[in-house]
């Protein structure tokens, strides 16, 4: 994606965002602007209301908020818009993929708007969600629905079982073990699997870091997802799949209809790693006790940190929408906004304030599965920020396919990931 946008850039002047292209903003009216979002369901729904808030908020500025599938797939669709000369103003882009964007110059920075604007209290966003808006100094852009990974589980199959019902596994050591007991077989076939994990290499990152493992080595130059740190965690999932035949094959799908979460809301997966941001809606679909805790560790506890989705202002919008963009991304990134969305939702916070709001102690004392994804984020850990970080964990994500859909070892399969990203890197 990188060097296309470069190839894309160099060829294109001055643009226009799409609102203005079908539109001139009268001035007594307000400015209009376009937002792209990415997420469906009960999220989707929350994005939408906190638009609706903001537009009811006040007269300058009217939004209107574009769904586009997913946060990926606006990265796809923001590359056209670049192409046909018609970009959005205001983008939700997937937290992993947004420096291929400002690396090139796509995205606006923001630092003259929070230096500016005496309201914004930048300190206030946590620390570790911060160190994903920034380039070489530079803020990009803003967190907005960040999660990490967390276990679910059903508590009945846990009883059933005869492990803790409030804390059944703390390893993955445990988690093998808990998933073969769960494992239920009937003639030949699995009826119900043991564990499941959904497919996005984000949800193995947990692994190769709690174990020591990494996927580029500190000063970026070079690959190390093939040394035994790192691969060990994949190697289980293959022997849960194709020996064992506890572990469901991840299978992905749209964000809605991951066939993992299908399972586990039917109760046919004991134990589902999956995003926090996907609490709300599990808590509205099963039917059985519902239990959530840390994800496993093999050494120590790891969590991605930069899992979910960034603001960001397109860099060829207009300055009046430039201008009234960062009104809107004031507004929900503000306190009260960010309570409002955690509380909706199972994102995190993203501000200090909000995490310590008398309103979320007693959000959390009434749901504490809300506060686990708050009490990991000690051990959260960001990807690389690197401009090829997309073809890289599409590297990743090949090498995990071929691993869970084909059985093959996990020491080859990220041999042949990590010879690509090496080229890639040396590029």
């Amino acid at each position: 994606m990188a060097s296309s946008l470069v190839m894309v850039l160099a060829g294109c002047g001055q643009g226009a965002s799409s609102s203005s292209s079908s539109e001139q903003n009268s001035k007594q009216g307000p400015v209009q602007i376009e937002f792209w979002y990415g997420n469906s369901g009960v999220i989707g729904d929350t994005i939408k209301d906190l638009t609706e808030q903001f537009n009811q908020s006040q007269d300058e500025v009217k939004v209107n908020a574009v769904f586009q599938e997913s946060t990926n797939n606006i990265g796809k669709k923001l590359l056209t818009a670049i192409v046909g000369n018609a970009v959005p103003d205001v983008v939700q882009l997937n937290a992993r993929f947004w420096p291929a964007f400002a690396y090139n110059k796509a995205l606006l920075p923001l630092d003259s708007y929070i230096q500016n604007d005496p309201e914004f209290k930048y300190n206030d966003f946590v620390d570790s969600f911060v160190d994903d808006t920034l380039i070489e100094g530079k803020t990009y852009t803003l967190p907005f629905n960040r999660s990490t990974p967390i276990l679910y589980y059903n508590k009945d199959i846990v009883k059933e079982i005869g492990l803790d019902s409030e804390h059944p596994v703390t390893t993955w050591d445990d988690m093998m073990a808990a998933a073969k007991k769960a494992t239920v077989v009937k003639d030949g076939k699995t009826e119900r699997f043991g564990y499941a994990s959904l497919l996005p290499p984000l949800y193995y990152y947990s692994l190769m870091w709690s174990n020591g493992g990494d996927i580029l080595t500190p000063d970026h130059k070079d690959v190390v997802i093939d040394q035994a740190p790192a691969i060990q965690g994949l190697e289980m999932y293959r022997k849960m799949i194709y020996d064992d035949k506890t572990m469901m094959q991840p299978m992905g799908g749209n964000r809605d209809g991951d066939q993992e979460m299908i399972n586990f809301q039917n109760g046919k997966v004991a134990f589902l790693l999956a995003s926090t941001g996907d609490l709300n809606q599990i808590q509205n679909n099963v039917k059985f006790e519902l239990g959530v805790d840390f994800v496993p560790k093999f050494k120590e506890y790891a969590v991605p940190s930069t899992s979910g989705g960034n603001l960001a202002i397109v860099a060829k919008a207009p300055k009046e929408k430039q201008d009234a963009a960062w009104k809107f991304m004031k507004f929900l990134t503000d306190k009260q906004q960010t309570i409002y969305f955690a509380q909706h939702t199972g994102y995190m916070p993203i501000r200090k304030s909000a995490v310590d709001a008398p309103e979320m102690t007693k959000f959390y004392e009434e749901n504490p599965f809300f506060k686990i994804t708050v009490d990991q984020l000690p051990y959260g850990k960001g990807i690389p920020v690197v401009p090829d970080f997309e073809k890289i964990e599409s590297e990743i994500q090949n090498a995990l396919g071929r691993t869970y859909a084909e059985n093959v070892p996990a020491q080859q399969s990220m041999k042949e990931a990590a010879d690509k990203i090496r080229e890639l890197l040396n590029k």
